[in-house]
This record gives C-alpha cells, structure tokens and sequence, in this order.
C-alpha cells in the first residue's frame, strides 16, 4: 500500500507490538533486546600494541587502581596530529550478511556524541568550573556532600562542543558532547574510533579547564580504559540510488516502521525517527543537508574544503543511531567486557547496527519512477497506460473504454513488478523496490578519502605516539 503525506508536518504514528508473521514483516520485531547480540561476536586485536580499541577485561585497575592513581605528572602532550589505522576481525552473522559486508559496515562506521564518567577524580580547579550547584542549608549554606560543578568547551568558531560537569560527594567527572565539533566545528563526518574521541574529549577538557588530571588518568584513557561510556552517537552515509529521491526514502522508511511495530515519527521529506524516547536506542534518518540550511546558527564553517562536505551532504542520506546505558551494558555483558571505550571497536558497533536496522525497517518497499528502458519492457497496450499514469493523466480519458481500463489494471498487477494503477500516482512513483535492497550494507559508504586526507575537515590523532608518551611519563613516575 502507499502512504502519501502531502502536508510538511509532524506526523506521529504509533502502534503496539505484535505478533507478526516472520516472513512478510520483520524477522526481529517481536525479538527479546538481549537476543539481538549474539554471544559470538569477535573483537580481537590483531596486534595489541597498535589496536585503538584494544581487546582486554578491564575490572579493576589492580594495585594502579583508580583511588590510588598517583598525582605527579599530569601533562597529556600533544607529538602531532595523525593516527594510527588499526585492523580488528570480528564474525557474526545478521540479516543474512557475511563477514564480509559487517566489515564494510565498521570501515563505514563514524561516531558523533559521547557520554563519558570517569571515576576517582579528587577535585578540579574552581575558577575554571565556576558555577556550583547543589543543596543549600536553612543559612543559605551549601551542603559540602551535594555540590557539583558544570562548564563547557567551545568549537573552533565559538559553539559549545563538549559540557563539563563535577560531581564532588562521587568523585565523577562527566563529559558530554561531539569531538567532531569539538575539534574541526562540524560533526558532517568523523572516525569511527570510540578510544581516539573518548581520550581526546578527556585530554581538551584537562588543559582547557586546567582540571591537573594524573599522568595515571590518562594513560588509562588512552588505552581506552577508566572512562564509563553511557552514550554512544554512530552515524553512517547511504548512498541514495539512482530514481530515488531523498523524501521519498525517508517517508517509506516511516511506513515500514509502522509496519514493524515501532513507535516512529515522520517529519515529512526530512527524517524520521524510530523510538525516539527509548531507554535503550533509537534512530533516525534524515537529510542532513536540509537540517544545515534550518540551523540557528547557519551552516558549515567556512573551512578549506568545505565544498566536498556539500556535496556529500546532497549525496547521502544520513542514519544516525544513539545507543544508551542499558543498551550498552548489555552489549559489554555479552562480550564480557567492561562499558568501557575500547570495548565499542568499530565492528561491535557495526554489528549493533545491524541488529537494529534489522529490528526496525528490514522489510517495507519504496518506489521509482520507471525509466524508459523499463516502460519498454511491458507489451502494448498496458505499456502506455503505465506511461499515462505515472505521468498524471486522468486514464479514462487516454483509454478507450473503463472495460479496457479495468482489463489493463487485473494485467498490471499480475506483473513481476506488478503496478496498481488504481491507486493515486505519487508524484514520480512506480516501481517497488525492497528496503532490504536500499539498505544493503554495500549502499553504505566510507568517508571519502578526499576528505578524510583533509586535515581541516577530518580529525584524527596518532594514538600510538600519544600512548608511547603516556608511557615514558609513567615509566618516569615509576622510577622517581
């Protein structure tokens, strides 16, 4: 059936779960949330000296634990701005997909927002985090055991990328935010290295705010260690295939998620969102390019290059999939793991994808305009009905009888791609195609490497050399 909203308003559909049939909805709508993890997902560093995202049970810090993390040297230098390419392997199986096409989802992979605590921090420096929270006594006094502190770091052009906030009475510091727009003032595209951002949302914090984090901190946090992630944002790029527009894909999408039972809300030709209030996760997908032209405070910077993220933004449409604590946890449990950094390579993250593509809109239709080549493909005389209707004409006027007419539709609809010209012709649609299809792993892409090769617009850092510093600092700590 096709759904035509005309109206460029939000549009909230939600309905109740139900128990589908396998074959002709989702195969995983009605699955339990733990199910969807399998326990033989692979993470394994092929070189754990090189891996960002190291493959290790993190627990307890040991004797080097996090109250007895020493306080001298606390300098996170910066040797350059490159990093190392790191190679993990992982093997599962999802949505019929191989090895193959969950690798090419993790070489896709980019990360966005993430939420961080990290443990055992003493106290920070109070003309940096000046405003105090908390509660106050019946003299106006604030209760030492409730205070709590917030600040916040700015991109390169002055909007706030990261926030800051100290909980004393816990020792915790959080930090929250896109180190994308932290570093180069955009978020458009990013690594997918959960270690590399983690540490160096951490590291700006530290000589910004002048926090005098221990040299033991950050030697944990980069090795992907100490840091409890709480929220990860993961995006990917899709492709949009040739006759298919980007309002189209994003209104389908909206009605294969009814039809999966999810909780979905459609802001029409512009994205959509699927359980959008969850605890656990949700996603949306949308035109991110349209999103920049409504943006408060304009659009991109103006940055060498900036050209070549324009147009990737025309080319794509943009899946964005936040995942929460409980979602996360359950994630580490699996693995048996800590909710850690180097616990979410880019393949774990790759295979929670899929999982959750596959519980929302694995199946549904889109639709096409037919080509020429295609009209030619149906016999005369159903070939110029077909060509009249998706031109708009009213077809009792081109055709000779409504016996004829009704002929024609029985013969159209017995079609391969059977077409139903009873039904009101959208604006270019025809043809069905599988939303299975559309969301091929391979219709996903990688950030081109014109852009990545871009130090303005791509950030990364040598995590290697940032890691044989920390190293040689504490190997100092450890001989004084």
């Amino acid at each position: 059936h096709l759904v035509k909203i005309q109206r460029a308003q939000v549009v909230k559909f939600k309905r109740a779960p139900t128990d589908f049939d396998r074959n002709t909805i989702t195969s995983t709508s009605c699955r339990n949330d733990d199910s969807l993890i399998s326990e033989d997902i692979a993470a394994t560093s092929l070189n754990p000296h090189h891996d960002t995202d190291e493959d290790y049970m993190h627990g307890d810090i040991g004797p080097l634990g996090v109250d007895m993390l020493d306080a001298g040297v606390s300098d996170f230098d910066d040797p350059d701005s490159s990093m190392e390419q790191h190679r993990c392997h992982a093997s599962h199986d999802l949505m019929a997909n191989t090895a193959t096409n969950l690798l090419h989802i993790a070489e896709c992979i980019m990360v966005d927002t993430l939420d961080l605590e990290i443990p055992g921090i003493q106290d920070v420096d109070e003309t940096e985090l000046k405003k105090t929270y908390g509660e106050f006594d019946d003299d106006a006094q604030l209760k030492g055991d409730t205070e709590w502190r917030k600040g916040s770091l700015s991109s390169p052009t002055g909007k706030r990328s990261l926030r800051v906030r100290f909980v004393k009475m816990k020792k915790l510091l959080q930090i929250s935010g896109s180190n994308g727009v932290n570093t180069r003032a955009h978020n458009v595209v990013s690594s997918g290295d959960v270690t590399m951002h983690s540490y160096w949302m951490c590291r700006d914090v530290h000589k910004t705010l002048k926090l005098d984090l221990p040299v033991r901190v950050g030697y944990e946090l980069v090795h992907g260690r100490l840091a409890k992630v709480t929220r990860i944002d993961v995006v990917l790029l899709l492709k949009l295939q040739d006759g298919i527009t980007k309002a189209q894909l994003i209104n389908a999408l909206a009605i294969a998620g009814i039809y999966a039972g999810v909780n979905s809300s459609l802001y029409v030709n512009e994205s959509v969102y699927f359980d959008q209030n969850s605890q656990k996760e949700s996603s949306k997908m949308y035109d991110k390019a349209a999103e920049l032209k409504r943006a408060r405070k304009g659009g991109l910077p103006d940055l060498e290059g900036v050209e070549l993220l324009i147009d990737l933004n025309e080319t794509t449409i943009r899946l964005e999939v936040v995942f929460r604590t409980k979602r996360l946890a359950q994630v580490a449990k699996k693995l048996g793991k800590e909710q850690v950094p180097a616990t979410f390579t880019k393949e774990v993250l790759a295979q929670m994808v899929l999982d959750l593509l596959s519980k929302h809109v694995c199946h549904g239709q889109i639709f096409r305009r037919l080509d020429t080549k295609e009209l030619l493909e149906i016999p005369l005389p159903y070939r110029s009905t077909v060509a009249h209707w998706q031109n708009g004409m009213h077809l009792p006027d081109m055709v000779i009888s409504e016996r004829v007419l009704r002929e024609h539709a029985r013969y159209l609809k017995k079609l391969p791609r059977p077409i139903d010209i009873d039904a009101p012709p959208p604006d270019s649609v025809i043809e069905p195609m599988s939303l299975v299809d559309v969301l091929a792993p391979k219709n996903f892409m990688p950030v081109p490497a014109e852009i990545r090769s871009n130090p303005a617009l791509f950030f990364e850092a040598d995590m290697v050399k940032h890691r044989e510093m920390l190293q040689k600092q504490m190997d100092g700590l450890e001989g004084a």
